[in-house]
């Protein structure tokens, strides 16, 4: 079985993208990623792990659990598993990686939710991964940010339920 990295759900052997949420599944026979990233291995030798996880999950875009995982590995010696950032959004949702482009990140997960039937947060985190993925940052919200985020999911909520 093979769990996606984003909703957690189960998948069988051998699928490309998850049954749930319809990211791409990592492969896993894919090579680790080479340990050439002086910055990660040096916060990981210092002791730092929430930095190390932070860099990691900047970098892969994947989600923290994953992160932690493949920071604990690196510190017994081991080569994590690689990670791969969600991939399916592009050739399904060109609509979705262009309000990402555009710097839309609340039309990107709303839009990406009425297409896939996502929840929120697996939405959030798919779209926050191809973010990551094609390096582009959006801007941290501060408290205004949080209440337009729960004004827009009460509408959302409000148009689901009437």
């Amino acid at each position: 079985m093979s769990r996606c990295p984003f909703c957690d759900c189960q998948n069988p052997p051998g699928a490309k993208a998850c049954r749930n949420c319809r990211a791409e599944l990592p492969d896993a026979n894919e090579v680790p990623p080479p340990p050439d990233d002086d910055k990660l291995a040096d916060l990981i030798r210092r002791g730092e792990k929430i930095g190390a996880v932070k860099l990691y999950r900047e970098r892969t875009g994947v989600g923290l659990k994953e992160a932690v995982d493949a920071i604990e590995a690196m510190q017994r010696g081991e080569q994590p598993r690689r990670h791969t950032a969600v991939e399916a959004i592009p050739a399904e949702f060109p609509d979705v990686v262009s309000l990402i482009e555009q710097g839309k990140q609340i039309a990107a997960i709303k839009l990406y939710r009425e297409k896939t039937g996502a929840g929120l947060a697996k939405s959030k985190a798919a779209v926050e991964a191809l973010a990551v993925q094609r390096g582009i940052t959006f801007p941290r919200s501060g408290c205004a940010g949080v209440v337009l985020a729960c004004v827009v999911l009460g509408f959302v909520v409000a148009r689901v339920l009437c």
